[in-house]
């Protein structure tokens, strides 16, 4: 019989949206991370939406702002089991980021909610979480 080759989880790095579903995920990866002696990042994407330009502008302050408010409200989450995650926030399509810093980051595993907000309440996961279960490098885990 041969010998499989365990896995041993190194890196975690979980999607947010600032949804329950979201910060379940990262209470759920900060318990693993904590148990596992694991590194942490946080990542949460601005999807970048074809507007004018002098609209798109005006919103970018506010969209960086909202973006480091959700970050900041996971990493809160994550610090009560006594991780300290880092945090990314990145602006393009969002599971396509996701996966772009996945390739560099090579995380063990990639935990996010199962679906999150709305798109026309400036979401995130709902849609994105099936293409970066089906194109990820590594493990995904989804939370309900």
């Amino acid at each position: 019989m041969k010998k499989e080759k365990s896995v041993r989880v190194k890196r975690i790095l979980v999607a947010v949206d600032g949804s329950e579903q979201s910060l379940r995920a990262v209470e759920l990866a900060s318990h693993m991370a904590k148990g596992l002696a694991a590194e942490m990042t946080i990542i949460h994407v601005l999807q970048l939406r074809e507007i004018p330009t002098l609209i798109a502008e005006a919103e970018n302050g506010f969209s960086e702002e909202r973006g480091q408010m959700i970050l900041g409200k996971a990493a809160k989450v994550a610090m009560l089991d006594g991780i300290e995650p880092k945090a990314v926030l990145r602006k393009g399509h969002v599971a396509d980021q996701i996966l772009r810093f996945a390739d560099v980051y090579k995380p063990t595993i990639i935990i996010m909610g199962s679906h999150g907000h709305s798109r026309l309440k400036g979401a995130l996961l709902g849609s994105v979480s099936q293409p970066v279960s089906s194109y990820a490098k590594c493990s995904v885990l989804l939370v309900r």
